[in-house]
């Protein structure tokens, strides 16, 4: 019965795209494993700090972010996809390459986290429909060698690879608020938003072990363990403030988006005590009606990559 219940509700069926925030924080490295975790013997910490490009600052002491996060949904919304990272891909160039003149576009600072699966994601509208609580938890984040983070204290630019690794721990949780409510789409049956909300907070925090000796070119304690911590903010960016836009390798140009989108919210309810010899009803009724609340997978939807 355990069993059967933990699996259930193992991922929850939402879709979000958002990418008008910000994250700010640190960076402690560690010589293993073992002192990341317990959180001993560590080597610095370093915060992020602001960055000046062509295209002028980025927000003071934090970096553009992005999130894209599928789980659980029908072929409308994509595939399962498990997405958090720097938001380095706009620019005010639009003659230019995607990322041009970003100061956001650097391994100072930078994070990428990509996951083609949702197996440790949560969430979902709240009564009401104005909240849209998002949790994710776990995995390596190297779906394509993909995982990327700033390898403190190395600064300024250089090649992806200098920031590659894997991710020994990810946990994000935000909030976004909303004006008004969430409508209904009578195609997918979801309640959908895509105003930006009027408020969004979290944070992000986990160990990444950066195991790419092209780090070395940072020196030679750049190959190793870190700890980051950072505190999500929005709505705003970077971008938003410059009106910069990406391509995707297309003609068409996109400005920073907001998508939420999920089922209608559980309504709040308080279980009654069961009485003596009830137990065992209330855990197969509770199976039970999980099961009608299943979901299928959907079909492929790619995030940037850096």
């Amino acid at each position: 019965m355990a069993l059967a219940f933990a699996g259930l509700v193992q991922a929850a069926p939402l879709n979000v795209n958002f990418d008008n925030f910000t994250y700010s924080g640190s960076v402690t490295r560690y010589p293993s494993l073992l002192d990341a975790q317990n959180q001993t013997n560590s080597t610095g910490t370093f915060p992020i700090v602001t960055v000046t490009a062509s295209g002028g600052d980025t927000r003071l002491n934090a970096r553009d972010g992005n999130i894209a996060v599928t789980s659980e949904a029908s072929a409308a919304y994509g595939s399962d996809l498990t997405y958090m990272s720097t938001a380095w891909y706009f620019t005010t160039q639009t003659t230019q390459v995607d990322g041009w003149g970003n100061p956001n576009n650097t391994n100072d600072g930078f994070i990428q986290y990509y996951l083609t699966s949702s197996p440790t994601v949560t969430g979902g509208w709240q009564p009401g429909h104005t909240r849209f609580r998002l949790t994710v938890a776990g995995g390596d984040g190297d779906s394509w060698d993909a995982a990327r983070l700033w390898p403190a204290p190395c600064l300024g630019g250089g090649a992806p690879a200098v920031s590659a690794g894997v991710f020994h721990a990810f946990n994000l949780d935000v909030t976004a608020n909303f004006a008004s409510p969430a409508t209904l789409n009578g195609a997918t049956g979801w309640y959908e938003a895509s105003a930006m909300p009027s408020s969004f907070s979290g944070t992000v925090s986990g160990i990444f072990e950066n195991n790419n000796n092209s780090a070395l070119t940072c020196g030679a304690d750049s190959v190793g363990f870190y700890r980051f911590s950072y505190t999500l903010t929005g709505s705003g960016s970077w971008a938003a403030d410059n009106s910069a836009t990406y391509a995707d390798g297309g003609e068409t140009r996109f400005p920073p988006v907001s998508f939420w989108a999920a089922p209608a919210a559980a309504p709040t309810t308080v279980a009654p005590v069961p009485g003596p010899g009830k137990v065992e009803l209330l855990g197969l009724s509770l199976v039970l009606g999980l099961m009608v609340g299943v979901f299928r997978r959907g079909a492929a939807r790619s995030g940037r990559l850096h």
